[in-house]
């Protein structure tokens, strides 16, 4: 768990990467007095505990300096700080699992065998378009998200970051759509946003999408120079669909050094009964004095923005992701850095003003210590047809190999309280099967769940991820077996950022019929080079 002090210096997490190396070492029974004897299992295990602690070590050590432009103490340096202490916090979880809690039962009913078993049109849908820049790596895709149309279910958007930077951003953000159902793409970079395309920013990350009303998409990132300290969040509009985008609108820029915007999300109310129909959220934690959540709206198709409204208020927050019901009624989702609780908030008046925090389950991540999934920060879906609402994350609280299965809440009261969690991955806890990303839709009682997984045996991780797919049919009651969802990633040639980094999210879109998930897959290039790290998606028929 993230204490609520969120700006530790270099020594202290120096010194809990110290104690992350004794106590690997002391978990496997080992000291370095018997380091002469004799045994594969022996070296196995000792290998895999000082590998372990000395990548978390040196993780710690260069996230003093990594993307820290700017001042000393400048609020971008914090933020590289606290990245690299969830990581490690992840990490010891993992090595120091508590004991196993007993899986809560569940009565509801399966679902249909045959129902949502359907896979077609698995494909890559783009690769990178930027420019490779000093210091980028080229031919890197990372952390897609995607949304549908509501007024018709074969266009969809994915958006993703393009030449990750290994301290932070990319060189511009992509983007892929299509309106034939997956069949067909159309991908290129967005336009004015970073100086790659004629923007002015350095650096963009974190894409989010969603679609209004009248069929307008709507595109957030980040945006943050590399020497300035700058930092931002821009909207880029596309009025024919996601084929061309308008210029990008500053919903923020801040100049001081004490400020950095992260970890942003957008959502559009849809609903014709809404009171706000039409009305753009974007949320995001601000990096300051401490790490507040914050929100602001449109009601002019995303071209001027509403003064920032406090959602948290003094508590410090990440991962805020946001919703709209149907009655208009607005929710955020996000971990509480104060008490390790992942909670949400609500407005009842549009965004002006916002209710208690709720707590729907405690953090109890843990994460591979060569990869960065931050798979904690939690995804979020509303079911426009029943309003009931499911947050999910990775979650190793029924555990015992501190490794993680994906676990979902359930609120049918619009988010006043929440019951759960339900396990949708049905292997069992002994299986090594360790699961990471989420991503979550929900429409017409059906909850949808696309998730990565990565084999561990006996402390050592597979350096191969694959995705796989489940669902419920009794409004996340009961999940199905998990069928498997495309070719799988191979980690040696993914983007590194703190570790092997996919992205710190994926997703999955749905209609009443067909899914679209959207991942980042690692390959071997098919001509010598470092990276090579695309986005696919695919089609899940009812």
């Amino acid at each position: 768990m993230v204490s609520s002090s969120v700006w530790r210096r270099p020594r202290t997490s120096l010194l809990a990467g110290a104690a992350i190396l004794s106590s690997g070492l002391r978990a496997e029974g080992l000291s370095f007095a018997v380091a002469s004897e004799e045994g594969g299992s022996w070296m196995k295990r000792a290998s895999v505990a000082i590998t372990s602690a000395l990548v978390v070590l040196m993780l710690l050590i260069s996230s003093a300096t990594a993307g820290g432009k700017g001042d000393a103490g400048s609020a971008r340096q914090r933020w590289s700080q606290f990245w690299a202490d969830r990581q490690a916090a992840a990490v010891w979880r993992g090595l120091h699992p508590k004991p196993a809690l007993p899986l809560p039962k569940t009565h509801g009913v399966p679902a249909v065998p045959n129902a949502w078993t359907t896979l077609r049109g698995v494909r890559q849908i783009s690769r990178d378009t930027s420019t490779p820049r000093g210091g980028s790596e080229p031919d890197t895709q990372a952390e897609p998200y995607i949304a549908m149309d509501p007024n018709n279910p074969r266009h969809v958007v994915a958006v993703f970051q393009q030449g990750r930077f290994p301290d932070g951003g990319s060189v511009g953000p992509g983007y892929a759509t299509s309106k034939d159902g997956g069949r067909t793409w159309v991908t290129d970079e967005f336009p004015g946003v970073t100086t790659d395309r004629g923007g002015f920013w350095d650096r963009a990350s974190d894409p989010w999408v969603a679609f209004g009303p009248d069929g307008a998409v709507y595109a957030v990132l980040i945006a943050f120079q590399e020497v300035a300290c700058d930092s931002g969040i821009t909207v880029s509009r596309s009025d024919d669909g996601g084929i061309t985008w308008n210029p990008p609108v500053e919903a923020q820029h801040d100049t001081s050094c004490a400020v950095f915007n992260d970890k942003e999300s957008i959502t559009v109310d849809t609903d014709p009964d809404s009171p706000h129909e039409g009305r753009v959220y974007i949320t995001w934690d601000r990096v300051s004095a401490g790490q507040p959540i914050q929100l602001k709206y449109s009601d002019d198709r995303g071209q001027t923005w509403s003064s920032m409204k406090s959602v948290s208020g003094s508590v410090s927050g990440v991962g805020a992701n946001v919703l709209a019901q149907p009655n208009g009624n607005v929710s955020v989702v996000y971990i509480d850095l104060n008490n390790g609780f992942e909670v949400v908030q609500t407005s009842t008046n549009g965004g002006d003003t916002w209710g208690p925090i709720v707590n729907i389950g405690l953090d109890e991540a843990s994460s591979p210590f060569d990869q960065r999934v931050n798979c904690d920060l939690p995804t979020f879906a509303v079911d426009s047809r029943t309003s009931f609402m499911y947050v999910g994350w990775c979650d190793a609280r029924f555990r015992a190999d501190g490794l993680n299965d994906i676990l979902v809440w359930k609120s049918i009261n619009g988010g006043s309280t929440w019951t759960g969690p339900v396990k949708v991955n049905a292997d069992s806890s002994g299986s090594g099967q360790g699961h990471l990303n989420v991503g979550l839709a929900a429409l017409n009682h059906v909850v949808h769940a696309f998730y990565l997984v990565r084999k561990n045996s006996g402390g050592v991780w597979s350096n191969f991820v694959v995705q796989r797919y489940s669902h419920s049919e009794d409004d996340g009651v009961t999940y199905s077996s998990e069928i498997p969802v495309g070719p799988k990633t191979d980690l040696t040639y993914a983007a590194q950022a703190g570790g092997k980094f996919l992205g710190d999210y994926i997703g999955i879109a749905a209609g009443l019929t067909t899914a679209h998930p959207v991942w980042c897959r690692a390959s071997r290039p098919p001509q010598p080079e470092t990276y090579h790290q695309t986005t696919w998606s695919a089609v899940i028929i009812q």
